[in-house]
């Protein structure tokens, strides 16, 4: 009875062993990469503090996106004849926001909405920010046909504002939080798991049933690299993915012959740069949401994760998916996840 005691715990003892080192890997894993990484950035002379860049850089940069697509824009701008749904107008505060999806802007969207009045504090279930019964009423394409008048002098004095993200990181966090196991702040697109799955699998029509109530329940999801795979082995045009918000490349939320924005702000920089903005708009609140404290974004776990993941591709694959987000690029001028100084823009 003994004997047998003593080897039932030694398995429990054995078990809750490699149940520690499964959890903490990971941990430990991004230790080593920050690491490593910060003995990187010593090595390299051109990787030196960055500062918050001015508005007026990042509209020069921009400046120079615009005429690589011949944008034909004259001022003044005219939001009333936005067409993209992402773009909101909030009346009483007077800000125009176009929300590009993956770049905190749920977050955004929850303090616009409470700074207007129409919510009371923060939501408990953030997704819930994108309801049509809350949002639609404020998108401009749909606003602007109904308030007959009301506003067309008012929104001519409106503040924009747009929010941009190194597309190497944004396209890491879209997979994490749609395609992966991972528990995230929002929802996973079961569609799309089973898509790729079938795809990238060659799973046979008799196990699609269980492979899409698998995929529903998270117990098997796309790996990183199979999610790569299909991004860039279908047609443009004909894939799904991209004509899912949140893996649209950025720019193409932009009505670049309409309008231009008052205010741009990287990511990257969301902290301190919010803070002036809402300052400078008489806004009174700090935006909700749980980004990455790090000062320097180049440690931020969202970057160190995409440059893991993108740095174990295949190079000819990794320049597929380049091809696909290379106007993200220059909206800022974002470096590669090669750089030293990424995810920073490669200009400032």
């Amino acid at each position: 009875m003994m004997l047998v005691a003593s080897k039932f715990l030694k398995i429990v003892v054995t078990l809750g062993i490699l149940l520690a080192l499964y959890f903490s890997l990971p941990i430990f894993y991004h230790r080593i990469a920050e690491t490593n990484y910060r003995f990187s950035l010593r090595r390299f002379s051109s990787a030196k503090e960055h500062g918050v860049p001015s508005q007026k850089r990042l509209k020069d940069k921009l400046k120079l996106f615009y005429n690589t697509l011949d944008s034909k824009y004259q001022p003044p701008p005219d939001w009333t004849s936005v067409s993209v749904r992402q773009s909101y107008y909030f009346p009483r505060i007077n800000i125009i926001f176009t929300g590009i999806p993956k770049t905190g802007c749920s977050h955004w969207k929850e303090l616009f909405f409470q700074a207007e009045g129409a919510i009371q504090g923060g939501l408990d279930y953030l997704p819930d920010v994108h309801k049509d019964s809350l949002s639609d009423p404020y998108r401009l394409p749909l606003f602007s046909k109904s308030w007959n008048g009301a506003y067309d002098q008012k929104i001519k004095t409106a503040t924009s504002v747009v929010v941009f993200r190194n597309p190497w990181v944004r396209a890491v966090s879209a997979y994490r939080q749609k395609l992966s196991g991972e528990l995230t702040q929002g929802n996973p697109t079961p569609n799309h798991q089973f898509e790729i799955l079938q795809s990238e699998r060659n799973m046979n029509i008799s196990s699609d049933k269980v492979l899409l109530y698998l995929a529903a329940s998270m117990a098997v999801t796309p790996t990183f690299e199979e999610y790569v795979r299909y991004l860039v082995g279908k047609p443009r045009d004909l894939n799904p993915l991209l004509k899912d918000i949140h893996f649209k490349p950025q720019h193409t939320f932009l009505e670049v012959d309409e309008v231009r924005y008052d205010y741009i702000i990287p990511m990257e920089f969301v902290e301190p740069m919010s803070k002036d903005f809402f300052k400078k708009v008489g806004i009174n609140l700090s935006l909700p949401g749980s980004y990455d404290k790090e000062s320097d974004p180049r440690l931020q776990k969202s970057v160190l994760k995409a440059k893991e993941l993108f740095s174990s591709l295949d190079e000819q694959l990794v320049e597929k998916v380049y091809e696909i987000y290379k106007l993200d690029f220059l909206l800022i001028g974002y470096s590669n996840f090669s750089d030293p100084n990424f995810p920073f823009p490669n200009y400032l």
